[in-house]
């Protein structure tokens, strides 16, 4: 059957492409101060990162000092011992998204990702000095979500890819100053860099002669999406209650990000899975703009006796910020070059507990809680799921002396799982409130091992 009005099919599918693309962007920022490695929720979903603190669920502000306090809590870079420490971590990612692409709802599985974000920090407190001062540069998230030869409608010819290539990396430089014995307070001044690559597909119920609910299938790609903003900083305090317990704060200010890149087209061909020559656009300029949010992270650390400690950490992320992400790009001209995004994501809460028992190779563990941020009619097989995610974490690290020096191995693993069903409200064909979203099944996994050494001089 053919149609009988190809502008009007032209200008819906064009359309089409436009939400798309828009969709592909909602992952861009990702993850800015963050470190989720594997997925994303908003833009990111648990903070896991360095050797020594992965294996505690990630809990670093209330203790942390020396290089590795650039990231976690600045406060921390005036240690309590003068003298440098030169910080390196590597954290090797595997990460597998599943979840329903296609018209049949059929449950996809991506491509095994393997990532391996990295950080050289670097802190020096001087002696007889209430100072201290850190540099560095990391790797603090990213996601990689590859979904090959997906097949829109059973057949051969409309074979396409979706996917996520996020990577995010900063380099910082900060300052503590200790007010007394107990208390310190930190800043660390952050450039974000983001770059990103997605390909994403959307559709669009059209009205006859398709009948019987068929939908037209738009696949966009933006690739080499980069972005710098240096307008970017963490506050951080950290005080002593007592010899036995220790709080940490930190304040992560808002990032505003524009990526420019490349955008392109493709639509095909609901009745026999062609593409669409004239309905499509290829290597068209794109600008994607949103917001990171502002974060604050409120840790403890209590010694129960000298075989253990306690530590609890929470972390409240605004992402009811980021009510929409826009983009423009000639390749969306039906809409004037321009269109948005409802994301209407919820604030995200990850809630961390762990205990570390002491010996000379201490046993680290730890669990994280993280909410529900991403609406069920916004689920899409290469974000995280509408759900709750679980991380649990076991480590352990030692310190070796050299004189007046000191080398510290920490390792830690980590495996996170979370997953949502989508079916209640559907609309007719499968597709879930605005249209993008397919019933079924959303989960990720990710495997993640935290290695890190530290030489103190």
């Amino acid at each position: 059957m053919e149609c009988t009005n190809a502008s009007t099919q032209k200008t819906k599918t064009m359309t089409t492409g436009a939400r798309i693309a828009l969709s592909a962007v909602a992952g861009l920022v990702g993850s800015a101060v963050v470190t989720t490695t594997a997925h994303a929720a908003g833009f990111e979903k648990s903070i896991v990162w360095g050797g020594r603190s992965a294996g505690v669920a990630g809990i670093a502000t209330p203790y942390m000092q020396g290089a590795d306090a650039l990231y976690f809590n600045p406060a921390g870079l005036a240690a309590d011992k003068a003298g440098h420490t030169l910080s390196f971590n590597i954290s090797p990612t595997s990460s597998q998204f599943k979840g329903p692409i296609n018209n049949q709802n059929t449950e996809e599985t991506s491509k095994s990702g393997l990532l391996t974000p990295l950080g050289l920090t670097y802190g020096f407190t001087p002696s007889e000095s209430s100072w201290g001062f850190g540099l560095g540069a990391y790797v603090s998230g990213g996601s990689n979500a590859h979904f090959e030869n997906v097949k829109f409608f059973g057949g051969e010819s409309d074979k396409t890819e979706v996917k996520t290539d996020l990577q995010i990396m900063e380099i910082a430089a900060g300052a503590a100053y200790r007010v007394s014995d107990d208390l310190k307070i930190g800043l660390a001044w952050r450039v974000v860099m983001a770059q990103a690559n997605f390909a994403f597909a959307s559709r669009s119920a059209l009205l006859p002669p398709f009948p019987g609910g068929t939908v037209t299938i738009a696949n966009a790609k933006l690739s080499g999406l980069k972005d710098t903003e240096a307008a970017a900083f963490r506050f951080g305090a950290q005080y002593k209650v007592s010899e036995s317990t220790e709080l940490g704060l930190t304040f992560r200010s808002e990032v505003n990000l524009e990526a420019t890149g490349k955008a392109d087209l493709k639509v095909f061909n609901p009745m026999t899975g062609a593409v669409l020559p004239t309905a499509s656009a290829t290597d068209k300029d794109a600008t994607a703009r949103t917001t990171f949010p502002m974060a604050v992270t409120l840790g403890a650390l209590h010694k129960l006796n000298e075989d253990w400690n306690l530590l609890g950490e929470y972390v409240w992320t605004q992402y009811s910020r980021v009510g929409e992400i826009n983009v423009e790009s000639d390749a969306f001209a039906s809409t004037g070059g321009k269109t948005s995004l409802k994301t209407e994501w919820a604030d995200q809460h990850n809630v961390r507990v762990a205990a570390e028992y002491l010996s000379p190779w201490p046993v680290r563990f730890g669990y994280i809680w993280t909410n529900t941020v991403t609406k069920e009619d916004h689920a899409r097989a290469s974000f995280t799921p509408p759900g709750p995610a679980h991380t649990v974490t076991l480590g352990t690290g030692k310190a070796f002396e050299f004189g007046e020096q000191n080398l510290r191995f920490d390792a830690a693993f980590e495996y996170t799982t979370t997953s949502g069903d989508v079916g209640n409200g559907a609309a007719a064909g499968g597709n879930a409130v605005g249209g993008d979203t397919r019933n079924g099944k959303y989960s990720v996994n990710a495997y993640v091992a935290h290695l890190g050494l530290t030489y103190s001089f």
